[in-house]
Order: structure tokens, then C-alpha cells, then sequence
């Protein structure tokens, strides 16, 4: 009887448990598509129930708004790593009656035998300035800096937004900076989402189409050049008995814009490691207790937002009891996040104790950290190493050897050879021959040469790109292969998917800030490729970035994906001329 109770005590428990983690999961809320909006233009509210199927909707009461549409209903189902969620929307197309600060109250909704609530939202309604509206721009294209004064290493964020009021069909860069005075890195992990904003009086539809890190490289005002573009959008002119639409060419450019860049403050300490940005330290010990014949190894992991490649080797220990001896670095990467750029860097230190005893170690990076503008040493893990006497035989291996330059010495004077012979005529001799003809052959090499240059510049350019594009990318295709054989696979991935990048953008011209899996299928359905190539290049670009973005970076795939990536090079060098 016991067993039986305890057993309907569990099962009531799980139960209960599951279901609590049911309702956990439902979520009802209230979205609006703009924080804020001119009294003239309109705004999407939406109800969204998610992970059940609701009954009994109680609206809000939309006494403040005109209401154009709705409620339209629409359902969906999306999977993310394997879990699953659904949700269930109710949209409503409003007008505001007047300006200012606007409420929409609270809606309810029963689901799972329980009702639930979307709080109420808000939303500034702003008045319509005729004047600034009339003399804005329809389009313009606006380049943005997250700073324009910064310290030389700090990391900047460029982003190419485009603002429009217009249906955009095209977009067509131009030209864009060289970025001297820059270490530039492409981003892929920005928001292109299009926004709902307010300039100059006008509603504009915002949208990133390319994102940067910037990275000064010398201190002054550097100079940043306009982005130009050429944007395709549709118009209508109407006559006396129809409408005809057409496609207009409008060109647009970017401002010049200038960073002020300065030096780091001095005096710099003494330990500083040369990175600038702001860093985090992880640090892992091989042991804790040793002798004096043992080499201690230090794992150093530094991560940060800033130019790791900046970040020079450090000590980690105290010179005056440890020998440290030259680190590996094991691994040094740039990392795209939604924020900025990531950089990390491994070193692998060997120490050796110079005496026994017990020593405190707290390896620490000291660098300039942007935000306080000042140095500061990220030293986070302590260690406790007991060091003992030992017997004078190293148990480690560490390759300390130098080249020797070899000393500069004499030679023994030798006899002549026997049978050299004296006073041979001088039209004779080879050497005479040699210096006669030298002229001419020189002559007939510098005609030969010029002959070549001329060649070489004669050729079409386009050609030549293409042939530079296919070395490239066997050249960059190396880079995975080495990854390849080391079974790496987030470098691996890494590599081949900017190979196959940089092999398109020299196939065919295409800017940096137009690289993406949709603008290299419309480039590749417009040189004419087959869809299944243009297939293939967007599976294998997709499989890159599961690996690289959503965790999917299995090792069982990379023979597969190195294959793919030089068939489908040579595949597109055979079909596209």
C-alpha cells in the first residue's frame, strides 16, 4: 500500500512539474512595429501568443487610433537546434488621431486553461514638419561610425545604412574607400534588418547593407572616402489614359568623413603587451607541485574586443625566479559577433623554477583599456606551485638552439695548376668574347623585356582577374587544407568560406560589403550559371555558416566540404567565362 501512495505521489509530481513547465513556455505579448511615428504615417500592433492555441481574445480598446486593417490572423512553427515553437499572431494596421504620447491598454487571452496578459504599449506620435519634409531627401546613403575619435588599435564600427522611401529593386556599389590608415575586417554579423526611422521630418526605412571594423593604424585626422552607389528604384508617370512604370537610376554617395586618431598616453608600463580594446584572461596550469628539473606550462587564452594581433608576447611569471622561455602561440583569430569584432590569441608558456619553494602566481595582461582611457592588468586565476629540490636532470625538452654565424677566415694561398699558359692573344681568350658580346646581349634582353611588359599590360583586365581569382583561391584553399589535416574544424570552415568569397569578389567585382549567399546567387543567375550551380554554392555557403554560427561545426563533414569547394571553383572557371 506505501509503494502504491508513493508511487501516485511521484507520478502527481512529474505531472505537475510537466505542466508547470508548459505554462512557463506560454508567452503572450504586445509588439509595435516603430517606437515612434508622424501623425500621418501608420503603425502594425500585433498580439503574439506563443506555444499554444488561444481562445476568447480580448483586444485592447483602440480609442486613439483610427484602424485601417484587422485583426488579420496568421500562425507559424519555427525550430531552433532541434526545439521546436509556434506562435500565434493577431495584427491590426493603425492611424494615430492626433500627436503626442499614445497608450494602447492591456489584452487577454485564455490558453492552457489559463488567461493571460500583453501589457500596454506606447508610442510618440510626432508632429509633421512640412518644410523639412519637402527639402529631405527621398534616398540617401549614410555611412556611420560607433565613434570618431579613438586611440591608435581601437576597435571602430562602420556601418553603410541605407535610408528609402522609395521600392528599392537594385543596389550597385560603385566604389568604395581604400581605408588608408586602417586595418579593415569585414563583419557578417550585423543587423540588416530593415527599421523604421525619423530624419529630417520623413518616415525612411533603414537597412545596413555592410558593416566594418575599423582599426587605426597611426595617430592624426584620418580621412575615410565616400561609398558610391548606383540605387534602382521603381516609378510610375502617369498620362492621360494609363500609368507606365518604370525603373529610375538614382546615384547616391556617402559624406567624407574623418576619425581623430591619437597616441596612447605615456609613460607606458613596462608589462604593457601592446593591446588596446578592452580583454579578458583565461589561464590553465599543467601542475602544482614540481621539481626543479621540470618546465611549469602555461596555457594563456586572451579574448577581447581589439586587435589581438596587436597583443605581443608577456611574462607571466617573475623573471627574477622563473626562466621563461619563448611561448607558441597556438591559436590567433578574428571572431564575428553582433557587437564588433572578437579576437583571441593562445600562448602556451614553458617556465622552469630557478630555486625550490612555494610561489603565488598570478599571470596577468596589462593593456589600454578604451573605456577608463588608462592601462590596466587583467590578472584573474592565482596558483599555488610547490616547487622541490631535484636532481639536476632536466625531465623537459625545449629547443633553445641559436644559428651560429660562421666566422670569417683566410684561405691557403694554392699553386697554380699545372699546364697555365701566358701570353695567349686577347681575341683568344673567352673572356675577351664574353665582354665584346655583353653589350649586345644586354641590348636584345632589355628589348625582349619591354616587349613582355608591354604584354603584360596589354591584356584585358577582366582576364587577368579571373586568373588571379582562381590562384587565390587555391591558394586560400591551402589554409583549409592544413585545417583539414589537423581535424580543425571552425578553421577549417573559417577558410573555406572566405576562399570561396574571395574567389567571387575577384570573379566578379563584387565590393566587400556586398558579400552574402543572396547577392553571390544573383550575380552567378546573371553571369548565366545553371541553377544546380547556383545551388551548390549556396548549400555549401549555408553549411559554413551552421558551422561557424549555430554550433554545427561536426568533423565527420570536412573531406566532403574541401571537395565540394574546388569542384565547384573549377566547375564555375569552365561554365563562366
Amino acid at each position: 500500500m506505501r509503494q502504491t501512495i508513493a508511487l501516485l505521489l511521484l507520478l502527481c509530481t512529474c505531472v505537475s512539474a510537466q505542466l508547470k513547465a508548459q505554462h512557463q513556455d506560454i508567452t503572450f505579448s504586445a509588439e509595435l512595429s516603430k517606437p515612434r511615428m508622424l501623425v500621418n504615417s501608420t503603425v502594425e500592433y500585433s498580439l503574439v501568443l506563443r506555444n499554444a492555441q488561444g481562445t476568447d481574445l480580448q483586444a485592447p480598446d483602440f480609442k486613439n487610433f483610427i484602424v485601417l486593417r484587422g485583426p488579420s490572423r496568421s500562425m507559424g512553427t519555427t525550430i531552433i537546434n532541434g526545439v521546436g515553437s509556434s506562435h500565434l499572431t493577431h495584427t491590426w494596421l493603425l492611424q494615430p488621431k492626433r500627436e503626442g504620447e499614445l497608450s494602447i491598454g492591456v489584452a487577454t487571452i485564455r490558453a492552457a486553461g489559463r488567461t493571460y496578459r500583453a501589457n500596454s504599449k506606447k508610442i510618440q506620435v510626432l508632429a509633421v514638419d512640412a518644410g523639412a519634409a519637402a527639402l529631405a531627401p527621398p534616398d540617401f546613403l549614410r555611412a556611420e561610425l560607433s565613434t570618431d575619435t579613438a586611440f591608435v588599435g581601437q576597435q571602430i564600427i562602420l556601418n553603410l545604412n541605407l535610408y528609402s522611401t522609395t521600392n528599392v529593386i537594385s543596389r550597385n556599389l560603385m566604389q568604395e574607400p581604400d581605408f588608408d590608415g586602417f586595418y579593415a575586417q569585414p563583419r557578417r554579423q550585423y543587423d540588416g534588418r530593415p527599421r523604421t526611422v525619423i530624419e529630417n521630418g520623413r518616415e525612411y526605412q533603414r537597412r545596413t547593407l555592410g558593416s566594418l571594423a575599423l582599426f587605426p593604424t597611426k595617430s592624426g585626422r584620418i580621412r575615410i572616402d565616400p561609398y558610391r552607389m548606383v540605387l534602382g528604384t521603381v516609378r510610375y508617370r502617369n498620362n492621360s489614359s494609363f500609368s507606365r512604370r518604370f525603373t529610375e537610376q538614382i546615384p547616391l554617395n556617402t559624406d567624407t568623413m574623418y576619425v581623430y586618431v591619437q597616441e596612447l598616453p605615456q609613460p607606458r608600463p613596462d608589462d604593457f603587451a601592446g593591446g588596446v580594446g578592452s580583454y579578458r584572461l583565461q589561464v590553465q596550469a599543467d601542475r602544482d607541485q614540481m621539481t626543479t628539473d621540470d618546465a611549469l606550462t602555461l596555457r594563456i587564452t586572451v579574448t577581447g574586443e581589439g586587435d589581438v594581433e596587436r597583443i605581443d608576447e608577456f611574462p607571466p611569471v617573475s623573471e627574477k625566479d622563473w626562466d621563461i622561455y619563448d611561448p607558441e602561440i597556438l591559436q590567433e583569430e578574428f571572431l564575428d559577433s553582433p557587437t564588433g569584432m572578437l579576437g583571441r590569441k593562445i600562448f602556451e608558456y614553458k617556465v622552469v623554477p630557478k630555486r625550490s619553494g612555494v610561489y603565488n602566481l598570478s599571470p596577468g595582461l596589462t593593456y589600454f583599456n578604451v573605456d577608463s582611457a588608462r592601462y590596466v592588468t587583467d590578472a584573474p586565476s592565482t596558483f599555488k606551485i610547490t616547487v622541490t629540490g631535484g636532481s639536476g636532470q632536466p625531465t623537459y625538452d625545449i629547443d633553445t638552439s641559436q644559428v651560429v654565424e660562421e666566422s670569417l677566415s683566410l684561405m691557403a694561398v694554392s699553386s697554380l695548376p699545372a699546364g697555365r699558359q701566358y701570353g695567349i692573344s686577347a681575341t683568344e681568350s673567352p673572356l675577351y668574347w664574353i665582354v665584346f658580346l655583353l653589350p649586345l646581349l644586354l641590348a636584345g634582353g632589355a628589348i625582349g623585356w619591354q616587349r613582355y611588359q608591354d604584354h603584360l599590360d596589354n591584356r584585358d583586365p577582366v582576364e587577368l582577374a579571373k586568373q588571379r581569382a582562381a590562384k587565390a583561391a587555391t591558394e586560400r584553399l591551402k589554409a583549409a587544407k592544413t585545417h583539414l589535416a589537423k581535424v580543425e574544424p571552425r578553421p577549417f570552415y573559417d577558410a573555406v568560406e572566405g576562399a570561396v568569397f574571395g574567389y567571387l569578389r575577384d570573379k566578379f567585382h563584387l565590393p566587400v560589403a556586398e558579400l552574402s549567399r543572396r547577392n553571390v546567387a544573383e550575380k552567378l543567375r546573371g553571369a548565366g550559371a545553371l541553377p544546380e550551380l547556383t545551388a551548390r554554392y549556396d548549400k555549401l555557403l549555408k553549411r559554413c555558416e551552421m558551422a561557424l554560427y549555430a554550433g554545427q561545426d561536426s568533423a565527420d563533414d570536412l573531406a566532403d566540404t574541401y571537395r565540394e569547394a574546388r569542384e565547384l571553383i573549377t566547375d564555375t572557371e569552365r561554365a563562366i567565362d
